[in-house]
């Protein structure tokens, strides 16, 4: 352990740990992935990555809102 006084300036090299974080998250290239959609017109189909994180956020959304309507009709039945 090391104690740093008040007067005493402590430099620390945050560049390469921040340019190695960040590689690790940002690919290189837009991959894309094979999906398959049972319904679908064409079942298999090939998606990008950013693309099907923005259309399962819309679904979510979407199921969270039909289920908090749900929970308050739910609340409603549960006063009378």
């Amino acid at each position: 352990m090391r104690v740093i006084g008040k007067n005493e300036t402590v430099q620390v090299e945050t560049a390469a740990t921040s340019e190695a974080f960040r590689g690790s998250f940002v690919p290189a290239e837009s991959v894309s992935h094979t999906t398959y959609h049972e319904l679908a017109d064409k079942p298999v189909q090939e998606v990008d990555e950013i693309n099907q994180l923005h259309t399962n956020l819309e679904m979510l959304y979407n199921i969270q809102t039909r289920f908090s309507f749900v929970m308050r009709e739910v609340r409603y039945l549960l006063k009378a």
